[in-house]
């Protein structure tokens, strides 16, 4: 092994950390804060998903800025700072009064988690892995599906026994004591130290569309419907998910055990994508993974059988670990390199726009309906669209021909 590789590997194991900590201890466990805040300020469903999911419209906001930013500035910069303000929004987050304040401070932890997750982290893994991306990204982003695991049944004892407001002071410590030391030791953005200096000078050898160009690619615009509808259904049923299963019959406690083996089941969906990718191609790979997220929906509507719940847990812990890791990885096939920030942080506000939309209008058809049932029809119809619209992009190679072609006839 290399030097290079080497480190390389040291920076694999910092992300895994930094998922663990932040989106395992973070987002991962909303759904086991949305009872206890529901009961504390006995808001509606809606409303609640709502003051949640702002965050997702503030980090759809700042994902272009983000990947811009990447394409110039070292990413450990980034990162840090995203951190520092995802650890500053929990504090503060444990001391609201209002629903003004859970809105403000959702805001602010959007931004901070836009900054210091999924486009910072695939960037980097993109600059430092070749031959084996694919299983890298995999096993970086298993520390989200294997911190969700851990962390959602430590902050639901946390706030069996202490309340929520303490579990957000929990959220917050290790991600200042532990991700920030890491992320500033071992993160760079490329492996030559000169990119990190003047991480401009190396761009022009790095393959891929200019931006502009990439609008003229149907890709692009199929990677924002992908992000859109996966983020929607995502989001939707993982804020509700608790709230569902209670709503149906089991208790809160084997509910969220449940959701905890969904994500310890992601860690599966993590680490068998990558290598698929690497074997199949992201499009190809990504397709089978939303057949498997449509049949698991369809699972989730009967879900009152013990058996159908079980089909949807594990094929949802797949599915949410695998587009993880596909979803950067058929932005990088379709559209290249070159300026992957800047691209990733277009589709990304369309996949924040969904992680926004999804709890919205899922607690809206509870409210209207007093079911889940439309709703979770609604995402095995998204799933399905997903499948298409994965088959239907075009690796860059091809779409690079093709715009010299038509481009040659204009």
């Amino acid at each position: 092994m290399t030097k290079q590789e080497s480190r390389g590997w040291w920076i694999v194991g910092t992300l895994f950390v930094s998922w663990f900590l932040v989106w395992g201890a973070g987002p991962s466990t909303t759904s086991v804060f949305f009872p206890a805040v529901l009961k504390t300020f006995g808001w509606s469903r809606a409303k609640l998903s709502a003051g949640f999911s702002v965050g997702a419209l503030s980090a759809g906001i700042a994902a272009p800025i983000v990947g811009w930013l990447l394409d110039r500035v070292d990413a450990r910069k980034v990162m840090t700072a995203g951190v520092a303000i995802t650890v500053l929004a929990y504090v503060a987050l444990s001391r609201i009064q209002s629903f003004g304040e859970l809105v403000a401070l959702n805001l602010a932890l959007g931004v901070g988690l836009c900054a210091c997750t999924g486009i910072p982290s695939s960037l980097v893994l993109a600059n430092w892995f070749r031959e084996r991306r694919g299983l890298a990204m995999g096993l970086a982003l298993s520390g989200a599906s294997i911190g969700g695991a851990i962390m959602v049944v430590v902050i639901s004892y946390v706030i069996g026994a202490q309340g929520w407001r303490f579990g957000a002071i929990v959220v917050a410590l290790p991600m200042l004591i532990v991700v920030i030391p890491l992320l500033l030791t071992f993160v760079r953005t490329r492996p030559d130290e000169r990119a990190t200096q003047v991480i401009e000078r190396e761009a022009p050898a790095l393959t891929g569309f200019e931006v502009r160009q990439a609008f003229s690619t149907r890709s692009l615009w199929l990677v924002t419907l992908l992000q859109f509808l996966g983020s929607s259904v995502w989001a939707g049923i993982g804020q509700h998910f608790v709230a569902y299963l209670i709503g149906i019959g089991y208790t809160p406690v084997f509910s969220a055990h449940m959701l905890s083996i969904v994500f310890l089941i992601t860690t599966v969906g993590n680490l068998l994508s990558g290598p698929a990718a690497d074997r199949l191609g992201a499009r190809r790979a990504l397709a089978v993974t939303w057949i498997l997220g449509a049949i698991s929906m369809l699972a989730l509507v009967y879900a009152t059988h013990l058996g159908a719940l079980a089909v949807h847990v594990v094929l949802s812990g797949m599915v949410i670990g695998a587009t993880g890791v596909l979803t950067p990885l058929i932005v990088l096939e379709s559209m290249g390199l070159k300026n992957y920030g800047a691209l990733m942080g277009i589709s990304a506000l369309f996949g924040t726009l969904g992680f926004a939309a999804g709890p919205i209008i899922t607690g809206r058809i509870f409210d209207v309906t007093h079911s889940y049932t439309l709703a979770l029809w609604l995402f095995v119809i998204a799933c399905t669209i997903c499948v298409v619209a994965a088959l239907a992009c075009v690796p860059y190679e091809r779409a690079q021909e093709r715009l010299a072609t038509t481009t040659a006839a204009a």
